[in-house]
């Protein structure tokens, strides 16, 4: 028994697993880049991966390390899709967007780790707005089988002052067995044109067969 209440205590006080890295510095061209990619929870040693975009010239990801380093040939922004994977069995693995930029004007983040616990998916999400004006936000959960069938989760559609946050936004749903990727998005318009985006998952949550 004490030792179960102890494996639940370690559960509760873990972090949830998470990209903590919103955004890269924009590139210098000529001048050295350095930037350690940061993620919280999970089961250490990490892996990542570059899955879409492309990294300025000079600039290489060191998979083991996650460290952007190199000298970069061009100052343009870029934006790059970036996946870390952990050590756990079977391993967690979770997927950002991350644009090059001064600060990100929109941030997801896991507030609660997302979990199953007799096939049901639940855990929570909170966007925040730093885009420098009031944004209306969208934030859609949902979690999609490996044969690509989608179970919307949570939907929330409000208005956000800038350097606000939407309170945690809990979703809990059964599901029939399967294996699951997580989506979480959020979109926020500022005016009509201005748009910015965010996108976060965590892939490998198992629902067995009874």
């Amino acid at each position: 028994m004490a030792t179960v209440l102890l494996g639940l205590a370690l559960a509760i006080l873990a972090p949830p697993f998470q990209i903590l890295t919103t955004h890269l510095p924009l590139p210098v061209a000529g001048q050295p880049y350095l930037v350690q990619l940061r993620v919280a929870g999970g089961t250490p040693p990490y892996q990542w991966v570059l899955l879409q975009g492309g990294l300025p010239p000079g600039l290489a990801l060191d998979v083991d390390r996650g460290v952007i380093a190199g000298v970069p040939s061009t100052s343009a922004p870029f934006a790059v899709t970036v996946q870390v994977t952990d050590s756990s069995q079977p391993p967690l693995a979770l997927t950002r967007l991350l644009p090059a930029a001064a600060a990100a004007p929109l941030a997801l983040a896991w507030t609660t780790t997302p979990a199953l616990a007799d096939a049901i998916l639940s855990g929570a999400v909170r966007a925040a707005n730093a885009a420098g004006a009031a944004a209306t936000v969208t934030v859609i959960v949902e979690a999609v089988n490996e044969r690509g069938k989608a179970f919307a989760l949570r939907y929330d559609h409000e208005s956000l002052a800038n350097d606000t946050a939407t309170p945690a936004l809990a979703f809990s749903e059964s599901l029939p067995p399967g294996v699951y990727t997580l989506h979480a998005d959020a979109v926020a318009e500022v005016s009509p044109g201005v748009i910015y985006r965010d996108h976060i998952e965590q892939a490998g949550l198992l629902v067995p067969a009874p």
